[in-house]
């Protein structure tokens, strides 16, 4: 079983609007869980009040042949448009909020990327505050900022990729919590390579904080792999990029982490990072435990570029991915040959849980938050819900009553 850890998700909004108590449908609902049935929501203060039936009075009525499903979750991602976490700091929330929104999206990890470390440490000052003052004053106009995440400095030199060499360190508890406080509580999730000297009582304290500790750019083989996962490792940061390969002889940690049914496997599924037949495979074997994550970079300016599809630095070395949140979901059905109501899983239920937050999000379910994504026939994002209000799309729901958008 996956461990399940308490989240530090914000606090829901009280938005001071008229939508207060609705109900939404009938349409096929895509429960988050792998399921599907037909039938309404029924909306409560932001939150989720019951699960209905198809027949009955409803409010809002999504266009024919519509599927509601939760909001999406992408636990990887640099920035939106183009912003950069890293570069334009708490300036880049809001933007991301809105963008991410239209992808269907209702919640977002930022990620602060291996940099000088006093610099990272006041991008995630930044970054947090920005994201604690939105919700504080109920700016939310699109997805939440659901925490930060530190893909590195304590990667191996090896396996860096566009991280630079001179701005690696050592890990130690003393900049473990450093990071922890200048995320002021807000930190869910850090990118760490197992093998690096000082990983083993960074990841001890990490793990006791219920923060998520992810392997990624690193040279680990199978059995440091299973070692970390001991440690409280519980992620795997982009499959088969900035590792070694599975080889067949050799496995690398790449092994362990797909083995060991306690994790879950996070993949950019663009079709670049990781071949479609690749991707298929993957799904195949971990089913509900691979996590769909972007990776998103927009191009830092003149060095980057968008080729083949994905973001390259001046030497060619893959950045980050052009990828969104809707897209990803599109083309794991098209390359596992998997219906919607499976596919949405991996960007909503599966993501919720890795980083604890499963009790609030991921699912339609009585309780859970009103984050919910609707998309039409073809999967495409009609309307995106957060917190039962529509911050993206309103218009696709065609009001049945006084009630007003």
């Amino acid at each position: 079983m996956i461990r399940r850890v308490e989240g530090h998700i914000p606090a829901a909004p009280n938005y001071r609007t008229v939508l207060r108590s609705y109900t939404l449908g009938p349409a096929q609902l895509a429960l988050g869980t792998g399921g599907s049935q037909y039938g309404r929501v029924a909306i409560e203060n932001g939150r989720i009040a019951a699960i209905l039936e198809g027949e009955g009075p409803s409010d809002f009525h999504p266009p024919a042949g519509a599927t509601i499903a939760p909001g999406m979750i992408d636990v990887h991602t640099n920035g939106a448009d183009d912003v950069l976490f890293n570069r334009d700091q708490g300036n880049a929330v809001e933007i991301a909020s809105q963008s991410y929104a239209a992808q269907g999206a209702t919640g977002f990890v930022a990620t602060i990327m291996t940099a000088p470390w006093e610099s990272m440490l006041h991008a995630a000052s930044e970054v947090a505050e920005a994201a604690h003052q939105l919700a504080e004053h109920q700016k939310i106009s699109g997805a939440r900022c659901l925490g930060l995440h530190f893909e590195g400095p304590f990667l191996n030199p090896k396996f860096r990729r566009v991280h630079r060499h001179d701005w690696l360190l050592p890990a130690s508890l003393e900049r473990a919590r450093e990071m922890v406080e200048a995320c002021h509580g807000a930190l869910v999730m850090v990118t760490l390579a197992p093998e690096v000297e000082g990983v083993d009582e960074v990841a001890r304290f990490f793990f006791d904080q219920g923060i998520v500790c992810s392997a990624g750019h690193t040279s680990a083989k199978y059995r440091d792999g299973m070692f970390a996962i001991a440690l409280g490792f519980r992620t795997l940061t982009h499959a088969f990029n900035a590792m070694p390969p599975l080889d067949h002889r050799e496995p690398s940690l790449l092994a362990s982490f797909i083995q060991e049914t306690r994790t879950t496997v996070q993949v950019i599924c663009d079709g670049y990072h990781v071949a479609p037949v690749i991707i298929d495979i993957m799904y195949r074997t971990l089913g509900d435990r691979l996590v769909l994550a972007s990776d998103y970079m927009a191009p830092a300016g003149s060095g980057y570029r968008i080729e083949g599809g994905v973001v390259r630095a001046e030497d060619g070395t893959i950045a980050g991915s052009a990828l969104h949140a809707d897209r990803a979901i599109r083309n794991l059905m098209s390359y596992a040959s998997i219906p919607f109501e499976r596919a949405i899983a991996s960007a909503t239920a599966t993501p919720a849980l890795m980083l604890g937050i499963e009790r609030e999000c991921g699912t339609l379910a009585p309780g859970k938050r009103a984050d919910i994504s609707i998309w039409d026939d073809r999967y495409e994002i009609l309307t995106t819900i957060v917190a039962g209000q529509p911050v993206y799309g309103a218009a696709h729901l065609v009001p049945t009553t006084t009630v007003k958008l």
